[in-house]
């Protein structure tokens, strides 16, 4: 899929920052004689961000502290990669964020210099294909073995998806249902099935719930008005008309988006404003249309011709009305209510 890795993005960081996830994510994957160490008090989220601003559509991260039973503090440094393959220069751009890291840790005093703190990288990644990059920067340095106690090294932790069993990505179900949406963000599914067992995991928690719907509305490309309501209505049919209007809010919002796109270059190809304002109609109108057929099927010549004819506030409005309307008659009767 060739979609924007933006959705990507704001669902892992919004899946981190429900209560417990970032936790579970992270005690998860450490390695049993870290986890040890630990104290049970919770993660903090320290704040910023590390990515290099030309890899932020195709990389997040989240920074949190931990405390040892021995004192001090470890950090655990999460960092998710949206690309569809392996990158080969993860290593090198992980390590210039652990230096950001340690460089944001110390004053340039001496004592600050002598007591960095630890920090452990955590790599989730979802694309289609198998990680394949080495997580030892020792081993991408082509130098004798002679040499390479001298050089510097460190590991990073891959969280894989692909090859884990979905109900295997995490015993937290919460967690558990942002790493199923990701994980076939790249990968063909049963998108409903899919939809429905995410949507269980998420059963008690609207604003996570509503994420996913969102997310689903962008990325998984079948996802359609149907397709949703019979997901939502069989595991949380009293939100049913709720998650729908977030959903359509999404599909409005990327029809204007289109709609201005399409705009834009229809004025400047016309060098007119009146062709500008032509083709921002023409897009939003071939966006409505588009959620018309996902939600009702193929529709007759009168009503493609009738949309396509409408000027901008119709289309606002019947826009407005696909929002709760269950029939076609329901977004253009000007008699009925919603």
């Amino acid at each position: 899929m060739a979609e924007p890795a933006q959705p990507h993005d704001k669902l892992f960081k919004g899946l981190l920052d429900q209560p417990g996830t970032a936790g579970a994510l992270v005690r998860e994957w450490l390695p049993a004689a870290v986890l040890d160490l630990l104290t049970d008090d919770p993660l903090e989220l320290e704040s910023g961000e590390f990515v290099d601003e030309a890899l932020r559509g195709s990389q997040s991260d989240r920074l949190y502290r931990a405390w040892m039973r021995c004192g001090g503090e470890l950090l655990l440094y999460v960092l998710i990669d949206h690309k569809s393959t392996p990158d080969p220069g993860i290593i090198l751009q992980l390590l210039g964020y652990l230096l950001r890291i340690w460089l944001s840790r110390t004053d340039g005093t001496a004592e600050s210099l002598r007591s960095l703190p630890p920090i452990i990288p955590l790599v989730v990644y979802h694309g289609a294909r198998e990680w394949t990059v080495s997580q030892s920067l020792r081993d991408t340095i082509a130098a004798p073995d002679i040499i390479k106690d001298y050089l510097p090294d460190f590991h990073y932790i891959l969280a894989d998806l692909g090859p884990i069993p979905d109900l295997e990505l995490s015993a937290y179900p919460p967690l558990r249902a942002g790493l199923l949406m990701l994980k076939y963000s790249h990968r063909d599914c049963d998108t409903e099935a899919l939809l429905v067992q995410v949507f269980a995991d998420a059963r008690d928690l609207p604003m996570l719930f509503s994420m996913l719907t969102v997310y689903a509305t962008t990325v998984y490309p079948d996802a359609s008005p149907a397709l949703l309501r019979r997901a939502i209505h069989r595991v949380k049919p009293e939100w049913e008309d709720e998650m729908l209007s977030i959903a359509a809010k999404e599909w409005m919002a990327q029809g204007r988006a289109q709609g201005r796109a399409e705009g834009k270059a229809e004025g400047k190809a016309e060098g007119k404003a009146e062709g500008k304002a032509e083709g921002k109609a023409e897009g939003k109108a071939e966006m409505f249309l588009h959620l018309l057929r996902l939600s009702h099927g193929p529709l007759s010549p009168d009503i493609e011709d009738r949309v396509r004819a409408a000027p901008a506030e119709h289309l606002d409005r019947w826009c407005e009305r696909f929002v709760t309307a269950r029939t076609l008659a329901d977004v253009f009767d000007t008699t009925t209510t919603h």
